[in-house]
């Protein structure tokens, strides 16, 4: 018996060890899966803002020690802007960068960027990113099955915003009767509402030639679209007001996220938070380098134009009653407006 005992002894011992190196094995290889993350955007790769997505991608890399593994798809190689956030959505591509306009298809709150004059400036976008509103915002993303990691700023608070022209443009008045092409609905009606100017859609591609050719005369443009599309050619008067703010938002399937071990999580949410500070300071001097940019292009033939108070009263008379008008059918909205206005 003593000896049958020794033997089982023996074999037990050898069951476990084996046990233990398999399992151990098994965790090894598990703790070094490789994930590949498909991030695409609509930016072209030498785009400031993507390059800071490709910074995102390279700490992204560094950090989890390989086991992320990101590729980048930048200029709509993988998905166009309008097809990128239902292919997020459903697992198509793991990861993207969407404008804040895509984001309002489903959550109507992101509005609040959109419609004219409600951001005014770096620091009440700063409050509305890192306070609650951004809290809740983020919230009801991923009540729609998105994962939202963070928020890339191009220049805080619509400060690089504005309408080009072709003639000189101060006060709304200067724009009756001209063909404006506005970004969306909301700027739309305020064009016409407040300048008797007609809105026209031309693409992005088509836009320098329209204005060249006189099929519009003014559009909403950046100081980035005037030096980057070399729109200054043909339309050397911009002046700069808070029409709307167009920071990324980036995200990621939350399928695809929660499955991730946590240590992976929190490499995400470390690195995306490091990324989204840091825009906020190389926005500000992006915006700094192209309003420089814009004075040297139209010098002696146009302005980079900054209304004055009296003037921009003209902008922005009655513009409660236009919020209220443009959020008729979503009024959570306008209440949110309203609660930007007293941050």
């Amino acid at each position: 018996m003593i000896k049958v005992t020794k033997k089982l002894s023996i074999v037990t011992v050898l069951v476990l060890t084996i046990c233990l190196l398999v399992g151990s094995v098994i965790a090894f290889a598990a703790d070094n899966k490789v994930y590949k993350i498909r991030f695409a955007y609509g930016l072209p790769g030498t785009h400031n803002v993507a390059i800071q997505f490709a910074n995102w991608a390279k700490m992204i890399n560094e950090e989890s020690n390989g086991r992320l593994e990101v590729e980048l798809y930048p200029g709509g190689q993988l998905y166009t802007d309008k097809k990128l956030l239902s292919a997020v959505k459903t697992g198509a591509c793991e990861m993207g960068a969407l404008y804040t306009y895509y984001m309002g298809t489903i959550v109507p709150e992101f509005g609040i960027f959109e419609i004219p004059m409600v951001i005014e400036g770096r620091e009440k976008i700063l409050k509305i990113i890192d306070g609650d509103i951004g809290k809740m915002l983020f919230s009801k993303i991923e009540d729609k099955g998105l994962k939202p990691l963070g928020w890339v700023l191009w220049a805080l608070g619509g400060e690089d915003m504005g309408i080009i022209s072709t003639t000189p443009l101060h006060v709304p008045s200067d724009l009756k009767g001209k063909k404006v092409r506005g970004h969306g609905p909301e700027q739309n009606a305020y064009l016409q509402e407040y300048c008797g100017a007609s809105s026209a859609f031309v693409s992005g591609a088509e836009l320098y030639m329209a204005l060249q050719r006189g099929t519009l005369n003014a559009s909403i443009a950046t100081l980035n679209h005037m030096i980057d599309r070399k729109l200054s050619e043909v339309t050397p008067y911009i002046c700069l007001l808070p029409l709307c703010s167009y920071p990324d938002i980036l995200v990621m399937n939350k399928q695809f996220y929660d499955k991730l071990p946590e240590d992976l999580q929190q490499v995400i949410t470390e690195v995306s938070d490091k990324i989204q500070k840091e825009s906020y300071d190389k926005s500000a001097y992006i915006y700094r380098i192209y309003d420089l940019k814009c004075k040297e292009a139209v010098k002696g033939r146009g302005e980079v134009y900054r209304p004055t108070p009296e003037e921009m009263a003209l902008w922005t008379k009655d513009i409660e009653s236009f919020w209220k008008k443009v959020t008729e059918k979503n009024p959570e909205v306008y209440d949110l407006i309203m609660e930007v206005q007293n941050l």
